[in-house]
């Protein structure tokens, strides 16, 4: 009656743990609203995805999904959310499932636990980002394969892939763990071609509309390559090289939180050392990011995040009970015990330092945080700008290299034709067609290169572009809020 409590009360703290970011959380990471904006687009007007030309660098199918999402509650702050929520405690349920099969109760419940309350999968099962998702679905597709169910499985890994496209690399993986298990090539077979049935299909897609069959995989490579020459000319070749081998494990750690994750990895590479049951799982979590870490240390193509450590710190929880039963006896409680305790405070230390806070600090945290959020000052100019418009009047809004401007759009829920988004192509031919009234001006903004533009820094009292003059309102930090000099509203709408 004990064991079947576990996964109950596992559910019951994670829905806990996530029910403050669902209230609280912004849309930004993991590129959650341009999912959704991308799925309303699609939604608007129903036909087979165009491959890159529509779809950019997502998944087909989780925009799919998220649309299903807004189809049944047009809501676009709460749909997705709710549709990532229950990907999120389906994971949880799945990874008790999971370990159950190959270790002792209490080990699957202090691995599903451990989920409940990491940080990256709290922030992943509040957005519109398509973590939580990918891992559930992944989840499943183990948890078939070790019943015997191998049609289900490649389905399942086939959607997988179609959510992100890391999943295609789980293909021949998990092919290889179908064969260890049965030593059926025919086995094998039929569950890799089952998994790869959406490859051909989504490869003409992307050759018919976008020219490229693996567009999407080599936008995604030249955004890492750029991420990676960066960070090169910042810390140097040498450094760089340790800093992408030594930041995977350390993702670990700060997923799982710190304890649980010291615990997890020496669990795993203990379980795969021994060949233990399920040691196959763990390694299969390990491969894709030593892939990473080949990538970055040798290739130097590749920067490292910490939402690619996610199913590597999945697939090793399980075995954080075998880390703290290899432990001294006079260990085990005090581990325990810090082990509970950093639990729950590394989500919250996570929260605290990075939700309405600036500077180093908060910045460091925000990508990992469980909570999803933006610099202050970016929340506070979209609520000026709501406060201090009509519905008619258009937004200029500058684009950052921190990608600022896309949670800042999102959350002004405006229409297309309410916003000139100077991140899209022709700026100023959108200005002349469309004059803005307002505008919001961002740290390290790129308008102020454009040579339209005149003093068209976040720290200017006044700046113009394309001939409109613009008068400063309020500054926050990292943006600034501008309203025409001449007051006009533009042709949409009238003076405010």
């Amino acid at each position: 009656m004990q064991e079947r409590r576990f996964p109950l009360v596992a559910l019951l703290f994670g829905l806990a743990a996530r029910l403050p970011a669902l209230f609280a959380a912004v849309e930004h990471y993991g590129d959650a609203p341009v999912r959704v904006e991308l799925a309303e687009r699609w939604l608007a007007a129903l036909h087979l995805w165009r491959g890159f030309t529509e779809a950019f660098q997502f998944g087909p199918l989780h925009l799919s999904l998220v649309a299903s999402s807004l189809a049944l509650w047009p809501a676009r702050h709460w749909s997705p959310k709710l549709f990532s929520l229950g990907c999120g405690l389906a994971a949880i349920l799945l990874l008790y499932r999971l370990a159950r099969r190959f270790v002792a109760p209490e080990a699957a419940f202090a691995g599903a636990m451990i989920l409940a309350f990491s940080p990256l999968h709290i922030q992943a099962s509040t957005t519109a980002a398509s973590e939580a998702p990918f891992c559930a679905l992944l989840l499943g597709t183990l948890l078939s394969l070790t019943s015997g169910r191998t049609v289900l499985a490649g389905l399942l890994l086939g959607c997988a892939g179609l959510v992100r496209y890391d999943g295609w690399m789980y293909v021949p993986l998990c092919g290889a763990l179908v064969y260890a298990q049965r030593r059926k090539v025919a086995d094998a077979a039929l569950f890799c071609a089952i998994a790869a049935l959406p490859v051909p299909i989504w490869l003409w897609q992307n050759h018919l509309y976008a020219g490229d069959a693996l567009a999407p995989i080599h936008h995604i490579d030249r955004d890492h390559a750029q991420l990676a020459r960066a960070a090169v000319e910042s810390m140097g070749s040498f450094r760089y090289r340790l800093y992408a081998v030594a930041y995977w494990p350390w993702a670990i750690l700060i997923i799982c939180t710190p304890v649980a994750g010291a615990l997890a990895l020496a669990g795993s590479v203990r379980a795969i050392l021994r060949r233990s049951d399920g040691a196959a799982l763990a390694l299969l979590g390990f491969v894709p990011i030593a892939y990473y870490a080949f990538r970055g240390a040798v290739l130097e193509d590749f920067r490292p995040l910490a939402r690619f450590a996610l199913m590597a710190s999945v697939l090793s929880l399980p075995f954080a009970w075998d880390g703290l039963a290899a432990l001294p006896a006079s260990w085990k409680k005090p581990a325990l015990a810090l082990g509970c305790v950093a639990l729950v405070a590394t989500p919250l230390g996570l929260a605290l330092a990075s939700y309405g806070q600036n500077g180093g600090l908060a910045e460091w945290a925000r990508p990992i945080s469980p909570l999803s959020s933006v610099p202050p000052g970016i929340a506070q100019a979209a609520r000026l700008v709501r406060a201090t418009t009509t519905a008619r009047e258009v937004v200029l809004i500058d684009s950052s290299p921190h990608y600022l401007d896309i949670p800042l759009a999102f959350e002004l829920d405006r229409p297309e034709s309410a916003l000139v988004r100077y991140r899209w192509p022709d700026p100023a031919g959108r200005v002349a067609r469309t004059p803005p009234s307002l505008a919001v001006l961002l740290y390290q903004g790129s308008l102020r290169s454009d040579p339209l533009a005149r003093d068209a820094t976040e720290d200017s009292d006044a700046f113009s572009y394309a001939g409109l003059d613009f008068c400063k309102m309020e500054r926050f930090l990292y943006a600034t809020v501008y309203r025409r000099c001449d007051g006009s509203a533009g042709p949409l709408g009238k003076a405010h």
